[in-house]
């Protein structure tokens, strides 16, 4: 869940899902493409490439939903921006929602969100990707209802879910594929977003735990969390998962911790 909703475009595409408006930024595929792209010549890359956006869309879009559904539980509206490649589940209706053209979003009508408590920030944050983990339950389920079963893969040098198929869809790479996507998007991704790193969810799920005594002290302990964790994973996803995409963005996250630190004075006092 990042920060910034990005602004309109004409080609953004726009729906609802369960009563919350929608809207699919296009740089949201063209970072899914250069996510799921591999060189080379193999006669199956486009299939592949296909099933990883199909398993990207949902399992974002399940994410966001996770948020939205949180927001409606303690009576607020909500919609969900899809963008780059993570999403946003933003509190209030787009201004016109059903009213002449339902997908404008120039503004929010003079919405003014009241404020959430510390426990229902804390439900809402974990929402999102324990709804990704409920998803990824029901993606084991099926494995074992249809004869499979699932083990742990350490090829990348972390506990991957690796499923193997029952007999009935034995053979059928793609449905293989499939599965394989949305275990690791829907548990990796969902884990990785847990982590106390601003401004993932784990980040504002620590932020708030660590303000309740303490509010500018605790932030604080929180920048200074993101920092470490952020420079860990870093560090982590660059020599043991060898991943350059994963290395940049917690390298961004930790700096942009730092430097809002720097602006409440540098963290000087005690931890």
């Amino acid at each position: 869940m990042f920060i910034a909703e990005p602004p309109r475009t004409p080609w953004d595409l726009n729906f609802q899902v369960v009563g919350f408006p929608v809207r699919v930024h296009p740089l949201f595929w063209l970072v899914g493409l250069l996510l799921g792209f591999s060189s080379g010549n193999d006669p199956g890359a486009a299939i592949r490439l296909a099933i990883w956006l199909v398993v990207l869309f949902v399992s974002i879009l399940v994410h966001e939903l996770g948020h939205a559904l949180m927001f409606r539980r303690f009576g607020r509206d909500a919609h969900i921006v899809l963008y780059a490649m993570g999403g946003l589940a933003i509190e209030g209706r787009p201004q016109n929602f059903g009213s002449g053209s339902p997908w404008s979003f120039d503004s929010y009508a003079g919405y003014q969100p009241r404020q959430r408590t510390p426990r229902e920030q804390i439900l809402i944050s974990w929402a999102g990707p324990g709804i990704q983990l409920a998803l990824a339950g029901l993606v084991i389920a099926f494995i074992y209802a249809t004869g499979g079963y699932v083990s742990l893969d350490f090829s990348e040098g972390l506990p991957l879910p690796a499923p193997h198929l029952g007999k009935a869809l034995q053979g059928n790479f793609n449905v293989l594929l499939l599965i394989w996507y949305l275990l690791y998007v829907n548990i990796f991704w969902a884990l990785v977003n847990l982590l106390p790193v601003l401004p993932l969810d784990g980040g504002q799920i620590a932020l708030q735990v660590l303000m309740q005594q303490d509010p500018w002290g605790g932030t604080r302990r929180a920048l200074w969390l993101s920092i470490i964790t952020g420079a860990a994973m870093a560090v982590f996803a660059l020599l043991v998962m060898h991943q350059y995409f994963t290395m940049l963005l917690f390298a961004s996250l930790a700096l942009s911790s730092y430097m809002t630190l720097q602006q409440m004075g540098g963290g000087r006092g005690q931890w």
